[in-house]
């Protein structure tokens, strides 16, 4: 995992492409329901202190745990996780991210399944 933001060219271009998928979450038909009416400002900069310390980039992660930053959302249910996982895919593609760092950044988004995910 180390080195990834490096190869995507730093913490900016990871910000930047977080923004983008954030976007595209929100306008997205099954999933887009969760970011209306919330501040993606906010949530692409606890994406990116969770991202910046689940790639190595920092010691620690001092944000909302992603268990405690879903409580207050409905249900994620395995179809909205598994959404997610495309979108992401897309915007990474779309950005001109190597095959194998998307693998690495997909393994990482795989790995909060358990966390974040309620139900069938």
């Amino acid at each position: 995992m180390r080195g990834l933001v490096s190869r995507l060219g730093g913490p900016e271009r990871l910000r930047a492409i977080l923004e983008v998928f954030y976007q595209r979450l929100l306008g997205d038909s099954l999933v887009g329901f969760f970011f209306a009416g919330r501040d993606l400002t906010k949530i692409t900069a606890g994406q990116h202190a969770f991202l910046m310390r689940a790639f190595q980039e920092n010691e620690r992660f001092d944000g909302v745990h992603p268990s405690r930053a879903h409580v207050s959302l409905p249900p994620i249910l395995r179809g909205h996780f598994d959404r997610r996982l495309v979108v992401l895919r897309e915007v990474l593609e779309a950005e001109g991210v190597d095959p194998a760092d998307i693998e690495a950044w997909l393994k990482v988004e795989r790995g909060m399944r358990g966390v974040v995910q309620v139900g069938g």
